[in-house]
């Protein structure tokens, strides 16, 4: 069982809430290397923001897709 198998198995609010508080996490990280004028780890962190985005939307979708078919 891959781990985005797993994440469809785990309920929306809770992949939600995670998602929040990981991207509210890098947020405080990229801003402070912003600060510091670190412009490659704003750029990762600004990737790694976006990373976070689209898994939380893959999974709340393929959840929602697989409710549709049960």
């Amino acid at each position: 069982m891959s781990l985005l198998e797993k994440l469809y198995n785990i309920n929306v609010g809770y992949i939600i809430i995670a998602g929040i508080a990981l991207a509210a996490l890098l947020f405080k990280f990229l801003l402070q290397y912003a600060e510091e004028g670190n412009f490659v780890l704003v750029i990762l962190l600004g990737i790694a923001i976006g990373f976070v985005a689209t898994l939380i939307t893959r999974v709340v979708k393929n959840q929602r897709y697989l409710q549709q078919i049960k």
